[in-house]
């Protein structure tokens, strides 16, 4: 690639020639051979003509010509006529003070003439200056012509200006995905197609290339260059080589870039060598690098850091690959559905599981009523409790005005029962098609009813509207009905038999065969007694309310008395047997 730069000697002496108003000429073309001259390399402005011994050709401005108020071209054209040398430095002078203005470093070139009857060659250089007011300081005034303009050295500064800026994004060396990855199919070879840039070429394979691979260890190379002449299209053209090694040259005044895409080791084993994407990705490729040789590219385990492999699963055990965002969304669902870890129940956490009983079932489930309440509008199934007797007398619909606790059971209808704090006493009524039945008080052994309660006689004392009467008792079994309770001999026993017509009254006594009525604390004092041995006694007078004593008309004997308080009387018989 040529090189061009105005000088500073240039600009010392243009302004010299502005400040004494002469005109900037520059007529004359120097060309000259400079050995070891490097044209890639940029030019020091400072420097100044070669040695005479190094000028192999000097030939006067042919035809100058102005681009632009400030830009002016200056011409030469080497005919068939001029030559044979060599040239790699050519510069554009002012003759008569001998100032080097403008100077051109460029591959060694060839000048030949046309002599025994072979065409020499005819070149054309022309020099571009760019500067503010060239065109009035030099006095050119003829429009440059196309020809006078050196078009390649502008396209080749765009070409270089594109190189530039795609090394700037991806470096030296750079390929897209798999492009030019060398790969193996069985013994054979072959680089993949794709795309890669090379010093800023971009090179394309349309179709995987097989390469021939003999004596190993060896690399694969991409070898590229930027081809063209000033009228055709130029473009890329690029070349797979297999060799030990490779650097860059010049062939045919072509630059050609190269660069190792893969090395083949003497096993055959393929190492890939191509940095890929953009510098930025190159750089977190590399960074990656570094830590995967650094840590051996280890796999990650529940006590070190390694490299893992992320997985989706639900159901996995694994304790070496990675949940994915999937996999942790679905795990978070699960648990945004279940029993929070402080979830309670009656007291006790869900951190096991829990035997029921019923203080879990009762343990702070009682409900408060307060003052005021209306027992008919607790229709909902729980546990209720007052707590106050004043709250109770405040409240309506209590079976009792007493604290207490309510129990509101469902069924076809509701049932409620109420217990009374301080006793065992409970009521029980129902709720059913809107109607509440009247509170029941449910009867228990420390809770007995009444006799009144239940129509009964008070063992206590009681009055009685009705007979007394002791019916259905088996003819053999002594009954008797006791006036007190006591020992023997402090027993007072009552017998009344009364029959109604056709009835027979029957006495049975187990005393001896005797019936007897005795007063006193025992029964010692006699006062009338019958036996089947003595017959009828009695202590004392036996009377009768008419004064007389008589058996009948039927009998033989009769007793009247007379009425008379003297205890005597007249025998009076009655009748005769």
């Amino acid at each position: 690639m040529s090189q061009t730069a105005i000088t500073l000697a240039f600009e010392q002496w243009k302004a010299s020639q502005a400040v004494t108003g002469e005109p900037v000429l520059l007529d004359e073309f120097v060309f000259a051979n400079v050995p070891g001259l490097d044209a890639s390399k940029p030019i020091d402005r400072s420097e100044t003509l070669p040695p005479a011994a190094q000028i192999v050709h000097r030939q006067v401005v042919s035809r100058k010509g102005v681009v632009n108020e400030n830009a002016v071209v200056h011409s030469v054209v080497l005919g068939a006529e001029v030559g044979d040398f060599s040239f790699n430095w050519i510069g554009l002078i002012n003759k008569a003070s001998n100032t080097l203005a403008m100077i051109v470093h460029a591959p060694l070139q060839q000048k030949l003439k046309t002599k025994d009857g072979q065409q020499g060659n005819v070149l054309t250089r022309s020099f571009l200056m760019e500067y503010n007011g060239a065109q009035t300081e030099t006095g050119i005034n003829t429009p440059a012509e196309t020809w006078q303009i050196d078009f390649t050295a502008r396209m080749a500064a765009m070409d270089e200006r594109q190189c530039l800026e795609n090394i700037d994004l991806y470096g030296a060396a750079a390929f897209l995905g798999n492009g030019y990855l060398v790969a193996k199919s069985g013994s054979q070879y072959y680089v993949t197609a794709g795309a890669g840039y090379v010093r800023g070429l971009r090179a394309q394979l349309a179709a995987n290339q097989n390469i021939t691979v003999a004596a190993k260890p060896v690399n694969v190379w991409l070898d590229v260059a930027w081809t063209g002449t000033l009228t055709s299209a130029w473009g890329v053209t690029s070349k797979i080589t297999v060799a030990a090694n490779q650097a860059d040259y010049v062939q045919n005044g072509v630059q050609h870039y190269v660069f190792a895409v893969a090395s083949i080791d003497a096993s055959g084993n393929i190492t890939d060598l191509r940095p890929k994407g953009t510098l930025n990705e190159q750089a977190a490729s590399d960074a990656l690098k570094k830590h995967e040789q650094s840590r051996n590219h280890p796999d990650a385990t529940t006590a070190a850091k390694g490299f893992t492999q992320l997985s989706s699963a639900l159901d996995s055990v694994s304790e070496s690959l990675a949940a994915t965002p999937k996999a942790v969304k679905a795990a978070n669902d699960n648990a945004n559905g279940r029993v929070p870890s402080g979830r309670k129940i009656n007291g006790r956490a869900l951190t096991s599981d829990i035997n029921v009983t019923a203080q879990d079932i009762f343990n702070g489930q009682t409900v408060g009523i307060g003052g005021a309440a209306d027992l008919n509008t607790f229709t909902i199934p729980g546990l209720y409790y007052q707590p106050a007797n004043a709250q109770a007398q405040t409240g309506s619909n209590y079976p009792e005005a007493n604290a207490g606790l309510l129990e509101v059971y469902k069924h076809a209808g509701i049932t409620q029962i109420y217990r009374i704090y301080n006793s065992s006493r409970s009521y029980i009524r129902t709720l059913y098609s809107g109607v509440w039945s009247a509170w029941t008080k449910q009867y228990d052994a420390a809770n007995k009813p009444t006799p009144a309660d239940i129509g009964a006689v008070a063992k206590s004392g009681d009055s009685m509207s009705g007979s007394l009467i002791q019916d259905s008792v088996p003819q053999e079994t002594y009954n008797y009905t006791a006036l007190a309770t006591g020992t023997t001999g402090v027993k007072n026993y009552l017998r009344k038999f009364r029959g109604g017509s056709g009835d027979t009254i029957w006495h049975e006594t187990a005393q001896g065969e005797e019936y007897r009525i005795a007063t006193g604390n025992t029964d010692g004092q006699e006062e009338f007694g019958i036996s089947t041995a003595t017959g009828v006694r009695a202590r004392g007078n036996i009377t009768s309310q008419t004064g007389a004593l008589y058996s009948g008309t039927s009998k033989k004997l009769g007793i009247l008395s007379t009425g008379q308080s003297e205890k005597k009387c007249n025998l009076t018989p009655m009748g005769i047997c």
